[in-house]
């Protein structure tokens, strides 16, 4: 029997090598996805990788990191399989008021996330966002542009921090990463009215009296990863502006956010349909939001017309 494929190695410079053939360059402003595991053995692990990224961006260079923390949820969203034992939670609001409130400065990042957001939100000198559940992290010269404001309600729209690396014209980094954990994707959703598109009212956690945890609902689009594999292999397929490049193991692209997210919404409405979806747990109020949402980029209109398209020349594959 033979033993698994040794992991190559990865140092330091062969990931700021690799950063430099995807384009990454001083003053860039970036939004990386980062798996360790892909690119084989990380020598000095995420930190590595943070000061490879800090080597190619340079001190004018930004770095934004999803710092997701999905932990921090409503037990009410909680799915069965997620649970110790097969049963309800017998009594959900005792257990949402003994969960702890978000902390910018202690919650971790969720470690389904990953081990360089994490490091990136618990530096000193990295800004975090207010949102109690996807908060992104930023460090550089424009941070606290890009995470300065996050509103709780609409949390992927244009008035939080994708919106404003889509104003920076950021790019998108996935290094090991593939299309799913493509955060910027969600921006595309609520840009455009795709069949089944739903909004509803979503709980988020705030100190209350006593020391408990109080819960209050915000308006909410309810976003879907499903199709982001197929929007991001149509995307390149379709000669959209990507560049790729292998560090170890790991496939790493680098992706401009405004023309990805322009396809994407086209993409959406041709092809994404979920009328027949259900809502997940957790969600109230769902209702309709086949028309336009408080949140469109500011400079949406001309792509609105783009976009238009008639009921003989709509997929639903």
């Amino acid at each position: 029997m033979t033993g698994p494929a040794p992991r190559p190695v990865v140092t330091r410079g062969s990931i700021a090598r690799g950063l430099e053939a995807l384009g990454v360059g001083p003053a860039s402003v970036v939004l990386v996805h980062s798996s360790l595991r892909s690119f084989g053995y990380v020598a000095g692990g995420a930190q590595t990788v943070h000061l490879a990224l800090r080597d190619a961006l340079g001190p004018d260079g930004t770095l934004v990191v999803p710092a997701f923390t999905p932990q921090l949820c409503h037990p009410s969203t909680w799915l069965r399989r997620d649970l110790a034992q097969p049963s309800e939670v017998a009594d959900t609001a005792a257990v949402a008021a003994e969960m702890p409130v978000y902390d910018p400065l202690r919650t971790p990042v969720a470690r389904t996330v990953g081990a360089v957001p994490d490091l990136v939100r618990s530096l000193p000198d990295a800004l975090r966002s207010s949102h109690p559940h996807v908060s992104f992290a930023a460090e550089g010269p424009l941070a606290a542009t890009v995470v300065g404001s996050h509103p709780d309600a609409w949390r992927f729209s244009a008035q939080g921090p994708l919106g404003r690396l889509w104003d920076l014209d950021a790019t998108v980094l996935m290094l090991g990463t593939g299309w799913d954990r493509c955060t910027a994707l969600h921006l595309a959703e609520y840009q455009v009215a795709y069949p089944g598109r739903r909004a509803g009212r979503w709980a988020l956690p705030r100190a209350g009296a006593d020391g408990a945890t109080d819960w209050y609902d915000v308006p909410e689009l309810l976003v879907w990863e499903g199709d982001f594999p197929a929007v991001g292999t149509a995307y390149e397929e379709g000669g959209g502006p990507v560049r790729a490049v292998r560090v170890g193991d790991a496939v790493c692209r680098a992706v401009p956010l405004r023309p990805l997210v322009r396809f994407a919404a086209r993409r959406m409405l041709a092809h994404r349909d979920l009328r027949r979806g259900v809502a997940p747990p957790g969600w109230r109020d769902v209702v309709e939001a086949d028309g336009p949402l408080p949140v469109l980029l500011a400079d949406w209109a001309d792509e609105e017309r783009a976009y238009e398209e008639t009921p003989t020349t709509r997929s639903t594959t």
